[in-house]
Parts: C-alpha cells; sequence; structure tokens
C-alpha cells in the first residue's frame, strides 16, 4: 500500500451480496470528489461479499461522514499498522481492522416502506394516513415500495452530479426522495396517480402530478434524474420514453440512474445509447429472487 492512501474493506449487504458491480459503483460514486479507486484485491479476499476502495488518508474524515448514506454496504473497516480491532495478515504483515462505520439496524428498519407513515387520498376522498402503504392492489402499475437499499443505490450513482436539483418521475411513495432529501439533494417527484400527491407532497420537496413521458418543467433544468419504472409488462415501452424526458430535462453533465425489471433492460440501453448517454453502471441486481438490472448513465457536456 503506497504512502499516504488509506485502505478501507467494505462489507456488503447480504441481501445484495451478488450484487457486488453495483455496490462498488456506489461507494465510488458517494466519495466521487475524494479521488477514490476500487483495487482487485485486498485484506479478506478469502471472505464472500467484502471489496475495498483506497483513498488519500486526508480525505478519511470526509469520507467517514458519508458512509452512513451507503445502501449496498453495511460496514467499513480501516486497514490500520496498529490499534484495536481484528488482527489479520496481508500481504506478509500483521494488520488491524479498525471499525469506522456500521449500519444501525433499528434505524434501517424504521426507514423501510411498511413502517413509513403515508398520506393518500381514498375513493371517497377522504385523506387517510397509513402506515405501509405501497400502492393500489388494483393498479399493476402503481404498486411500489422500493427498499431503502435500492433508493440509496439509486441516490448515491447520481452522487457525482450534485447535490442539486434531483427527480424521481416515478415516485411512488417516495423512497429515492427520501433518501436524496437525507442527501442534501432538492427534490421533484411526480406520479401520474393523483392520489398519493398529499403524502408525496409532505416529504418536502416539489412534486407533480404528471406523466413521466410529458413532465411539465424546462429543458436542462435538473442535475439528476433516480427512479424505478413500474416493472408490470403492461407497462410497455413506458421506461424508455421517460428516460428520453429526463435526457431532455437534464443539463449537460449530469446524472441518471435506473432500477429496472430484466425485461426493460435492453430498451432502456438503445434509449439511451440514441440518445448519446454514457454508460456508468449496467449490471444485474438479484433482489430476493426478482431478477433487476441497475442502470446509470452521464449526460455529456
Amino acid at each position: 500500500m503506497r504512502e499516504g492512501l488509506a485502505m478501507l474493506v467494505v462489507h456488503q449487504r447480504t441481501a445484495r451480496r451478488r450484487a457486488r458491480a453495483a455496490a462498488v459503483a456506489e461507494a465510488l460514486a458517494l466519495l466521487h470528489d475524494l479521488e477514490p479507486s476500487a483495487p482487485a484485491g485486498g485484506p479478506l479476499a478469502d471472505r464472500a461479499g467484502v471489496f475495498w476502495v483506497q483513498l488519500p488518508a486526508r480525505h478519511l474524515a470526509a469520507a467517514g461522514a458519508r458512509f452512513g448514506r451507503l445502501g449496498y454496504s453495511t460496514a467499513v473497516d480501516l486497514l490500520a499498522g496498529q490499534g484495536q480491532g481484528p488482527a489479520v495478515r496481508w500481504r506478509g504483515r500483521s494488520w488491524r481492522l479498525q471499525r469506522l462505520h456500521a449500519e444501525d439496524p433499528a434505524d434501517m428498519r424504521e426507514r423501510a416502506p411498511d413502517r413509513r407513515e403515508f398520506l393518500f387520498e381514498a375513493a371517497d376522498g377522504r385523506l387517510r394516513a397509513v402506515r405501509g402503504y405501497r400502492g393500489s392492489g388494483a393498479d399493476p402499475l402503481g404498486r411500489r415500495g422500493l427498499p431503502v437499499c435500492d433508493a440509496r443505490l439509486l441516490v448515491n450513482l447520481v452522487a457525482p452530479a450534485g447535490p442539486g436539483w434531483l427527480l424521481d418521475p416515478f415516485a411512488g411513495v417516495g423512497g429515492v426522495a427520501l433518501e436524496a432529501l437525507a442527501a442534501g439533494w432538492r427534490t421533484v417527484t411526480a406520479d401520474r396517480d393523483p392520489a398519493l400527491r398529499h403524502g408525496l407532497g409532505r416529504l418536502g420537496g416539489a412534486h407533480l402530478v404528471a406523466d413521466a413521458r410529458r413532465l411539465p418543467l424546462r429543458a436542462g433544468v435538473l442535475d439528476a434524474v433516480a427512479t424505478e419504472p413500474p416493472y408490470d409488462r403492461q407497462a410497455g415501452p413506458l421506461a424508455g420514453q421517460a428516460l428520453a424526458e429526463a435526457h431532455r430535462l437534464l443539463r449537460p453533465g449530469g446524472a441518471t440512474a435506473w432500477l429496472c425489471a430484466a425485461w426493460q433492460a435492453a430498451g432502456l440501453r438503445a434509449t439511451a445509447d440514441a440518445l448519446g448517454l454514457r454508460v456508468a453502471l449496467d449490471t444485474p441486481v438479484d433482489r430476493k429472487g426478482l431478477e433487476v438490472v441497475a442502470l446509470a448513465w452521464r449526460k455529456p457536456g
């Protein structure tokens, strides 16, 4: 390890352990301005669910303040020559692993969609506050409650473009917006379902009752778009059309991240290629047997 570089051992979330490429990309994007790199090997290489990040030691304090926003990783250790912590052998030397961050499981659980209270408008026009609301069961395109780790992944993947204005055009019950607000973004949410306008408007950002393919916003007004489109096949080409609209709204140098169903990925790739977007990430994610794809792009400029 070169002088002045800090080696971090990052531990992946068990439920997303097969999404290593996404976890690495998330960490690098979150720390983008701190000169991070991801070496191919490091301590504990014989264990599953571990990857490594190096950055200048002078950036450790700044990095440490961000670790709590990680979605696909739950703990970060510093490789140290001495001190407290578990002993490890690496490159013929003895080292100590000093814990810099460990996720609070109770806090993560309380942020989950099934624990959050959401305000929605019932069919009779009355407002109801419901804990764990995930959308209407009668609408296959409206059942969305993104896990916290996935919402954080999307927000972190666009971190190099912000913080600034971030849009979720398929806002659902607001998981992406909540994590974006916590990370310092100003948010715009959009959803075609008017029953969600009170709950989404209550989050603290601007809200639009609008079609993700035709949003009433000026071109180039956004820094980032992060979203999960409806997975149901009834959506057809909706995701690709919404990506084209996101491209219109992004400023040059803006970023966008999508978590889509596996069947949607080819259409999104084709649209992104036609628009001239630069690929930042394209990798499968196994969400407890549900095969999805994490995609991220940057708009040139």
